[in-house]
């Protein structure tokens, strides 16, 4: 039982007119351990905790004014260090769960038990109570956010429990309208053999009367005068036999007819209920499919806003984008990609899926890959730091897919035309831009708009800002401005053949563009920096076979490409070091990858059978850093006047 009782001070409250005071001679006293605490409470003053166990563990505090102990309210039970403690541990275990008052009526109902709380919780709720909230901003929605992805999982469970019931539905109306199918057609087969045999029948009755009139025109020729005649022509015999024939005939025909009469009146009979059946079953069937196209409705729109729901969870987590992006193959395929989101690797047999927020197959176009980037893309022009990298291996397509050609240019010509068309919008903002392109070659870095190439740069760290003094900077109006600028340095930059691909990108290339957007309204300037990096290709020096000046190459840049790893390794744990000094490029990009940015990432595969190794290599590189959370980036504001530097979320 948990007990709180007041210090060995006097407490005075005003009731009234008067002061009543509580002597300290009418505290109880209890030994001091580890189950002693004191919290304030308004009104009574500071008061001393203590846990009593008997049969279970009770929060009650002693009132003098009474001299009974009472019940302690949950409010101020939660400010007891015994229960605090223990209501932090719960926090710690389950991060989706924040509700403290909560929680201090389970640890109530579990004897003060963090343990079983955190098994109960876990077993009502399942590992969604293992994730982080979502919104800063604690609210009862967001407290029980975790209750309404439970219920939202239900609905969607229970709208695809009732696609599935209607679907059996109408596949036993189309089973049994194949029954009812069947049987037409084979009282249709018996009236088609019964008209057929009638036919015979009167084909053979129409051959008796010719031969029964062919008999009578010969007996009338055949008759003489009386004196000559001396015996009938014909033998009474045979007349007889025909007539019998005759009539036989006649009464196999009325019969006949009577039966399919009667056969067709029957049919008619059992087809009039079918009839009213099959009408029956067609407006079933079409409200049966009007109900399931309800529902497939209602599953895309619940799938939407659960996709709409889970990118507002990455953005606010800061979650890296990560899309991959197949180039074509002529030879046998070793991916597969059973839908937009998940991709499948066979190996030898086996197959191994890896799920991206985007997955692009040979047949995307550049405007569908430079659409998904879009969103982000134009946040820069509102003040946002903005890192897109290409990765995988040479000749995958990431040149293809940053540069593009100039008749259907990539992400960087696309997303810079695209921010001269947002800036051109804003008539109350004006804007300027500034672009600069370098190479990270040999780990060493080159200025590719220089005018006087083979000067080497050098990084320059102040605060959390990296910056390469003496790199030009091209201010850019136009989208021909643009052009020229990449055309320039593209020229300068470091390109080489290999076995992999004739054209190697043998460093990599990062291309700045500044944004500095100036507010006549409000006054204030935000700046924004978009910065493309494509890099070098990631394969194994066996496969490109280099030698000499291309195995030095090679190896720098599987350096730094290493080193890459080892910082997205890093901030997947939340290390407390992150070893962005351990390469050139992981410096200049440490204020992408340093929680101030947003930051998307291309991972381009190939999908021939022969580089089934390094696609998987690649892959496995993409989704360690689907993982990364590099928290919500800000919005640089700088006021003009003052010129001072300011953030906001």
């Amino acid at each position: 039982m948990l007990s709180v009782l007041y210090k060995p001070s006097v407490v005075s409250e005003e009731r009234g007119s008067g002061q009543l005071q509580t002597p300290a001679s009418s505290q109880p006293v209890v030994m001091e351990d580890d189950r002693t605490g004191s919290i304030y409470i308004q009104g009574k003053g500071t008061v001393m905790t203590y846990m009593f166990e008997e049969r279970v563990n009770v929060c009650r505090f002693w009132d003098p004014y009474s001299g009974v102990w009472l019940l302690l309210p949950l409010q101020w039970e939660m400010n007891v260090e015994f229960v605090k403690a223990r209501v932090q541990r719960v926090l710690s275990a389950l991060p989706g769960l924040v509700d403290q008052k909560e929680i201090t009526a389970a640890l109530r109902q579990c004897n003060y038990d963090p343990e079983e709380v955190i098994s109960v919780y876990l077993t009502m709720f399942g590992e969604i109570l293992l994730q982080a909230s979502q919104s800063g901003h604690q609210n009862y929605a967001d407290l029980n956010s975790f209750r309404a992805l439970l219920e939202r999982d239900r609905v969607i469970e229970d709208l695809r429990q009732k696609l599935q019931t209607k679907e059996k539905a109408v596949d036993n109306l189309f089973q049994k309208n194949s029954y009812l199918g069947r049987d037409v057609r084979y009282l249709t087969d018996i009236v088609q053999h019964l008209n057929q045999k009638l036919a015979e029948l009167e084909a053979d009755q129409q051959e008796a009367r010719e031969k029964i009139r062919s008999l009578l025109s010969r007996r009338a020729a055949a008759v003489l005068p009386a004196k000559t005649v001396s015996e009938p022509a014909v033998d009474p015999g045979q007349l007889h036999q025909v007539r019998q024939l005759t009539r036989e005939l006649n009464v196999s025909n009325k019969q006949l007819r009577s039966t399919v009469h009667q056969a067709l009146a029957d049919m008619k009979n059992q087809l009039e209920p079918f009839k009213d059946t099959v009408g029956k079953l067609a407006t079933v069937e079409q409200e049966a499919a009007r109900e399931v196209e309800n529902l497939r409705s209602l599953y895309r729109k619940e799938a939407v806003e659960r996709k709409s729901l889970y990118n507002k969870l990455l953005e606010l987590q800061g979650n890296i984008q990560v899309f991959c992006r197949c180039r074509k193959s002529s030879a046998s395929s070793s991916l597969e990609s059973t839908d937009d989101q998940e991709v499948v690797v066979i190996q030898k047999g086996s197959k191994k899926k890896f799920q991206f927020d985007k997955i692009y197959p040979p047949s995307s176009t550049q405007e569908d890959v430079f659409a998904g980037t879009l969103p982000v893309i134009t946040s820069c022009v509102d003040g946002y730091n903005v890192c897109i990298l290409a990765y995988g291996q040479t000749g995958s397509g990431k040149t293809y897919t940053m540069m593009g050609s100039k008749e259907n240019p990539g992400v960087n010509i696309r997303s810079i035309r695209e921010l001269l068309r947002i800036c051109a919008e804003k008539e109350e903002v004006s804007y300027t831009l500034k672009i600069s392109m370098l190479e990270i070659y040999n780990d060493s870095l080159n200025d590719l708009l220089t005018k006087s190439p083979g000067a080497l740069l050098d990084l320059r760290v102040q605060g959390k800002s990296v910056s390469v003094p003496g790199l030009t900077q091209v201010q850019v109006q136009t989208e021909a401005d643009i052009i020229n600028v990449i055309e320039m340095g593209e020229k300068n930059r470091k390109i080489a053949s290999t076995k992999m691909n004739i054209q190697s990108s043998r460093s990599h290339l990062v291309v700045a563009l500044e944004v500095e957007g100036s507010d006549k309204v409000s006054g204030l300037t935000s700046r924004g920096t978009l910065t493309l990096c494509d890099l070098a290709g990631s394969e194994r020096i066996f496969k490109t076979e280099a030698e000499g000046q291309r195995l030095v190459e090679a190896a720098a840049i599987n350096k730094s490409l290493t080193a890459l790893g080892q910082v997205f390794g890093a901030l997947k744990c939340n290390a407390l070091h992150i070893p962005f000094r351990n390469s050139k490029l992981t410096h200049l990009l440490q204020p992408c990858l340093s929680g101030d940015a947003k930051c998307c990432v291309f991972v381009n595969v190939s999908p021939d059978v022969t580089d089934v190794m390094e696609t998987l290599s690649t892959l496995q590189f993409g989704s360690t850093i689907r993982q990364v959370s590099l928290g919500k980036a800000t919005k640089n504001i700088v006021p003009t006047k003052n010129n001072k530097t300011g953030k906001s979320t």
